[in-house]
């Protein structure tokens, strides 16, 4: 019977001939990173990515960086790495592969564009921007649609909604079908009052994709907005129907049907929504309101 290899990280066994773990690639002879093949290195590439595609993240992030040791100036391995570390949790560090990948590469266009997309969710606008920007400013702008639809994200956020409109704009013009950008557009039109603006997009994006109930709330909602209570109704309707346990679209469809006199449906909502939240308030003054 062969001798085994008891791995010192994940103390897996391993057949004597092979020179790194079969399970988390780390490896299993002193030194073995230093005399490590270009080889061995391309093999232990596609071992990490299997490790990456099957959720084994530590096992991933174990065995790019073992790439890294022996040709530390490939940007396709920090980015894969940093993609592993975001999986990870590990944002600072996933940062800082980004821009080793774009260090190494300034024109890794999915670099500046995963490392702005992590930056809008670490709330650092002004990065993200900074780095969307640079993919515009790399290839021709047309086939970036998602890229502009992230720019008025971010400016959004930021507050700056006559930037966000003209994004969320270029982006609709790159894809007429790109239902998310026609959805955000809708949102900062709701928020600015431009009520018929709003409807309009999101009955853009329905007509594309009819099942989102998320849009059809916040269509509701401008309805509402415009005293138009029968369609209105008939989308907060379409949410639940979409989505029974949405509890915002429940709430709104049992004050529209207030809003309209009808007591008993109004109820029934409310009664609905109180089961998704008990100990609501509101919900409970609006049903003792209504039953007197």
């Amino acid at each position: 019977m062969s001798e085994k290899i008891i791995c010192q990280v994940c103390e897996t066994d391993n057949p004597e001939e092979h020179r790194y773990c079969h399970w988390c690639g780390h490896p299993l002879r002193e030194g073995l990173n230093k005399v490590l093949s270009r080889e061995e290195a391309h093999k232990l590439l596609e071992l990490s990515f299997a490790f990456e595609i099957n959720n084994l993240i530590e096992q991933a992030i174990t065995a790019y960086s073992a790439v890294l040791q022996v040709n530390p100036n490939y940007p396709d391995v920090h980015f894969k790495l940093a993609d592993a570390l975001v999986a990870k949790g590990d944002i600072p560090q996933a940062i800082h592969e980004y821009k080793e990948a774009i260090r190494i590469n300034p024109n890794y266009i999915d670099a500046h564009r995963k490392l702005g997309e992590v930056y809008m969710d670490e709330g650092l606008v002004d990065e993200a921007v900074t780095e969307f920007d640079k993919v515009l400013s790399i290839k021709i702008t047309y086939r970036y649609a998602d890229v502009h639809n992230n720019l008025g994200v971010a400016y959004e956020k930021a507050g700056d909604m006559d930037e966000a409109i003209k994004f969320y704009k270029n982006a609709i013009e790159i894809n007429p079908r790109y239902v998310k950008a026609r959805f955000n557009l809708g949102n900062v039109y709701r928020q600015l009052g431009e009520y018929e603006k709003a409807v309009e997009e999101y009955n853009s994006a329905l007509k594309i994709y009819a099942r989102d109930p998320l849009t059809f709330n916040n269509l509701g909602i401008a309805l509402a907005n415009l005293n138009r209570m029968d369609e209105a109704l008939e989308a907060f309707r379409q949410a639940v129907n979409l989505k029974p346990d949405y509890f915002r679209a429940i709430f709104n469809l049992a004050n529209a049907y207030k809003d309209k006199g009808e007591k008993a449906e109004a109820i029934t909502y409310f009664k609905k929504a109180l089961e998704l939240s008990p100990q609501d308030e509101e919900i409970m003054e609006n049903i003792k309101m209504l039953e007197k």
